[in-house]
């Protein structure tokens, strides 16, 4: 704020402006004693405005700094691998009844349903699957061959996938070691089992899994055991949000009927849903009272599992820039009328020599003041929102000071530039009009 002027600068005003206003009608004296009255009531009411930007400056900061974590968190995730090409892959899910397919009939119809879309212009590949990132939802308990039985110990889980033959080279998941599936595994072979990285590195982390032997449930399940033929890449299959977790992939072909709900999953040339009319033909070709449901691309499906951070992220961020606007223009509206109040002020400084730089950083600087400190206490309740915001955050703290530090400098320039004109008005008033005022 502005300091009154001392006797010594009023003595050395009135003599340096006496010639200048020899012809003005205004009444120096009468003016420095109209100010000095005015000075306590207008030094009160420019005290409460600077309450209430600081405050309106704090409670900006609080939510420029959630909606900064969140950007912040949203972007980081939509540059994660999901581990395949999640691009040009349609999705659809067929349930068929089991009073009427049962055994290797269910196997046999979404083979076929494979080959016939395989034919369809602008289908790459075709497969099946019970589940694909990142909707996966099915665990199994696993007990692997050799493992001593412990009354104390957890046994480990993962997510069990039913796929048939060429779901990793339609979704793209690269083959890590050993093989995949062939059309030598099938109905009477040896059961076999593909895991992901995920799950050699947790279950297998000092040898190689390929050959080694696993059953779903416990020792004593009266379950087949499974040999592990390949070791494939992770994926996202929990979403973008979540380390890829162990999973277990058994072929359609060897568990006859027990599956009989599995997505559709095409790789595509052209967009995806331009192939909806075809598919629906060929189902129906198949058998006319089959539906085909829960249609959406992977990518979607990638999306749905970000909407809720999605929402948050945009709804919060809106609340943010429109609290910056108030911010900008109270800020604004009380140097304005600050700089309205104190016009004679301004004009005896100007008549003294300041010139129009001075002013201008005097006036901006002093509308930082409230800013600085209502930025503090900004800073100070963001910390207790970045908490709650923590869980809906991705690799960042909820108390970053990158993006806290980039909320400050926002808020600073926002009032800085928000302070100009008001300044620059300042700096050039006439301090015989300033003088006259009344």
């Amino acid at each position: 704020m502005i300091q009154p002027l001392s006797c010594c600068c009023t003595s050395n005003l009135i003599l340096e402006l006496v010639p200048a206003f020899q012809g003005s009608r205004s009444d120096i004296a009468g003016v420095l004693q109209a100010e000095g009255k005015g000075a306590t009531a207008g030094m009160s009411r420019q005290r409460l405005q600077r309450v209430f930007v600081g405050v309106e400056v704090a409670l900006a900061f609080v939510l420029l700094a959630g909606g900064g974590l969140l950007v912040n968190s949203f972007v980081r995730l939509a540059r994660v691998d999901p581990g395949f090409d999640h691009e040009n892959l349609l999705s659809m899910r067929l349930t068929l009844p089991r009073e009427e397919y049962r055994g290797d009939a269910v196997p046999a119809f979404f083979r076929e349903l494979a080959e016939r879309m395989e034919g369809v212009p602008g289908v790459r590949s075709a497969a099946a699957g019970t589940q694909f990132p990142p909707t996966t939802f099915l665990q199994s308990e696993l007990w692997f061959e050799g493992a001593v039985p412990s009354e104390d110990a957890t046994l480990p889980r993962a997510l069990t996938t039913v796929v048939t033959r060429g779901y990793f080279e339609t979704l793209g998941v690269p083959l890590g070691a050993g093989r995949t599936f062939s059309s030598a595994d099938g109905s009477g072979t040896a059961l076999v089992a593909l895991i992901n990285e995920a799950a050699a590195r947790s279950y297998y982390p000092d040898e190689d899994p390929v050959g080694k032997r696993l059953k779903l449930g416990g020792p004593d399940a009266d379950a087949p055991w499974f040999e592990i033929i390949g070791v494939v890449g992770n994926t996202r299959n929990r979403g973008l949000d979540r380390a890829a977790e162990p999973e277990i992939f058994g072929l359609h072909d060897q568990l006859g009927g027990a599956q009989n709900q599995l997505f559709l999953l095409l790789r595509t040339e052209v967009e995806p849903r331009s192939l909806l009319p075809a598919v629906r033909q060929a189902v129906t070709e198949m058998d006319p009272d089959q539906p085909i449901y829960a249609i959406q691309t992977v990518e979607e499906a990638f999306a749905s599992s970000v909407s809720t951070r999605r929402a948050t992220t945009l709804f919060l961020t809106v609340f943010a820039v429109f609290a910056l606007i108030l911010a900008a223009v109270g800020i604004y509206a009380v140097v304005s009328f600050t700089v309205n109040e104190r016009t004679q002020e301004i004009g005896l400084r100007v008549a003294l020599g300041a010139d129009a730089g001075r002013v201008r950083r005097l006036v901006v600087r002093q509308a930082l003041v409230p800013v600085v400190v209502g930025a503090a206490a900004g800073v100070g309740l963001s910390v207790p929102l970045g908490g709650a915001l923590q869980r809906m955050l991705y690799q960042i703290s909820g108390s970053d000071p990158l993006t806290l530090g980039a909320v400050a400098l926002l808020l600073v320039g926002v009032a800085a530039t928000a302070s100009l004109v008001p300044a620059w008005r300042a700096s050039r008033l006439d301090p015989v009009e300033a003088l006259r005022r009344e």
